[in-house]
């Protein structure tokens, strides 16, 4: 994950930062574990690939259908679409919702529910669909050009003289999204907000004053979070930073990616492929991406401005997760995977439906080494315990490293507490010497387990 792991190691895998509220106490944020996935609806007809909520109803599409998804957990048939892979988006208006998939256009008129195709010649495809002031806006793949559609509330009617360029820079248009009644343009090295002021033939027109210059790597990187807009960026000096642009930084974007983060990204096999969906739960939102080729997924805090990845164990080795994307209906999180499964994400079990949930989290170095040996007589680590409903007391495992993470010790378990087991924190003692320690701690069983602080009696000595 580092570049350099003698410089910087610290990590947290299925592990997140929560805040401490009030301020007072011993901490301001401490390690939760990440929710769980209870499996929901198997529907099983191929990978997710995108999902709407009306308010009261919802839709997902998986592999080539469109299905409904209800309350229980039940679901029918709605349509089909012509391709079996990749991200479909979805607009909804008054009376219709519209999908893409990169090749071709839908609509399914929610009063009749009657699903088909956009046949019209003046249609020709998008990867991105939005919806404002009763329009739908698609972008000409491969192009500088946008349009819409023709009618008022209605999808299927296209004028071939209803489209504008993005043009301040020579750069196609990558993905697009409304904000705040702004439709962002994102152009391969710029970014360019438009407005719907009618005026003579044109419906909208460039925000000139706030174009920049930082451009999108990755089509379905670009969400709304956190009352602004992230994506993966690129401009003519490079790639593979987070960036956000709106609220207190209005237009001009911002840095959100850290070494962490752009380090992951640098290793993608395929950058523009990379896909980010967000959720929000618990006063905390995210912004949920995963890159090609890589074995976790990664998430962004924005409540608490940092990152963590989650992944699952499979076979001894980490691999992505499996949320591929997300919904909100019917009061719950659900998310879908590559096999046609929709999950809840549950706070209450500490599985990936029926997996374990794999734990570990790495402490940063020491922030001042010492030149003298450091003796290190007891660690006692200050985490939720009895959280569980195994017959015998879960454990957690501990390790370390005096060499900045090239290699470490054997894992030494501590009991969780058996249930009901509250007053016996996990403790080590006798742990050696060293003038820059690393700890590492994983959780491999079924149990709740947050670390809320650490306490290390150690003695530095005379050499």
């Amino acid at each position: 994950m580092r570049r350099t792991i003698r410089a910087t190691i610290a990590r947290d895998i299925n592990w997140m930062y929560r805040r401490i509220e009030p301020t007072d106490q011993a901490s301001l944020v401490y390690r939760e574990q990440c929710p769980g996935l209870t499996l929901w609806a198997a529907i099983g007809a191929g990978e997710f690939r995108g999902a709407w909520s009306t308010g009261k109803r919802a839709f997902v599409c998986m592999g080539t259908g469109v299905y409904e998804v209800f309350s229980g957990g039940t679901y029918t048939l709605r349509g089909t679409v012509v391709t079996s892979t990749g991200p479909v988006e979805f607009a909804q208006g008054l009376f219709q919702l519209v999908m893409v998939d990169g090749v071709a256009g839908y609509v399914l008129t929610l009063a009749s529910n009657a699903f088909a195709q956009i046949t019209s010649p003046n249609f020709y495809g998008s990867k991105r669909v939005a919806f404002l002031d009763g329009r739908f806006i698609f972008v000409h793949p491969d192009t500088q050009q946008f349009y819409w559609s023709a009618g008022i509330d209605t999808a299927t009617a296209y004028n071939a003289l209803d489209f504008a360029s993005a043009e301040s820079q020579p750069d196609n248009i990558v993905a697009h999204l409304v904000d705040h009644r702004e439709i962002i343009f994102f152009g391969e090295y710029t970014t360019e907000p438009w407005l719907p002021i009618p005026s003579q033939d044109q419906i909208y027109q460039r925000n000139s004053g706030a174009t920049s210059e930082v451009g999108c790597a990755a089509t379905f990187s670009a969400q709304k979070i956190d009352n602004s807009v992230f994506w993966v960026g690129l401009d003519k000096n490079g790639t593979g930073m987070v960036w956000k642009m709106g609220g207190n930084s209005g237009y001009q974007p911002q840095r959100v990616s850290d070494h962490l983060a752009e380090d992951y990204l640098a290793g993608s096999s395929d950058l523009s492929g990379s896909r980010a969906w967000v959720y929000q739960d618990a006063g905390q939102t995210f912004y949920v991406l995963w890159a090609p080729g890589k074995d976790t997924t990664l998430v962004y805090d924005a409540s608490i401005g940092r990152w963590h990845e989650r992944s699952e164990l499979v076979n001894g080795s980490l691999a992505r997760w499996r949320a591929w994307g997300h919904v909100f209906a019917f009061g719950l999180h659900l998310v879908g995977d590559g096999e046609g499964n929709l999950y809840r994400i549950d706070e209450t079990v500490n599985k990936y439906g029926s997996d374990l949930m794999y734990r570990e989290t790495t402490s940063p170095h020491a922030v001042a080494p010492s030149i003298k040996w450091v003796y290190f007589d007891v660690m006692r680590l200050n985490t939720t315990l009895g959280q569980t409903t195994l017959t015998a007391a879960p454990n957690i495992e501990m390790r370390y490293s005096d060499n900045g993470g090239e290699t470490w010790s054997s894992w030494t378990p501590r009991s969780l507490g058996a249930i009901g087991e509250f007053n016996k924190p996990p403790t080590w003692h006798r742990l050696g010497r060293a003038k820059d320690r690393v700890w590492q701690w994983r959780v491999t069983e079924d149990c709740k387990c947050a670390v809320i602080g650490l306490d290390v009696t150690s003695r530095e000595g005379t050499a």
